[in-house]
């Protein structure tokens, strides 16, 4: 049974809803969806085209280290408390709900 019930709103405002599996990043679980997640660096933290805003469970998700935060500041789209890149976000032992929305491509 599942841990993780992920709400995704894409760039058109459509909501995509999934449960998460284990071993995966939310940035492969949305390219598995059919997600418009560039990921261009292949989630190697160095290209910032999975930055995702976590609209509910960011505490849970917890802040970025000191790289992917220097790296979303660059974006244009930056959030303070919201963004996260989605390859970092490895939600192998969380439970509960996430909202994520896809942020705008810079």
């Amino acid at each position: 049974m599942p841990d993780l019930q992920i709400e995704v709103t894409d760039r058109r405002g459509d909501v995509h809803s999934f449960e998460f599996q284990a071993g995966s990043s939310l940035m492969q679980m949305c390219q598995t969806k059919g997600l418009p997640v560039a990921a261009t660096c292949g989630g190697a933290k160095s290209c910032g085209t999975c930055h995702v805003y976590v609209q509910e469970g960011y505490g849970r998700v917890g802040a970025p280290d000191e790289d992917e935060a220097d790296l979303l500041c660059e974006s244009d789209h930056y959030r303070e408390g919201v963004s996260r890149l989605s390859c970092q976000m490895l939600l192998e032992s969380l439970v509960g709900n996430l909202h994520i929305e896809l942020a705008p491509e810079d």
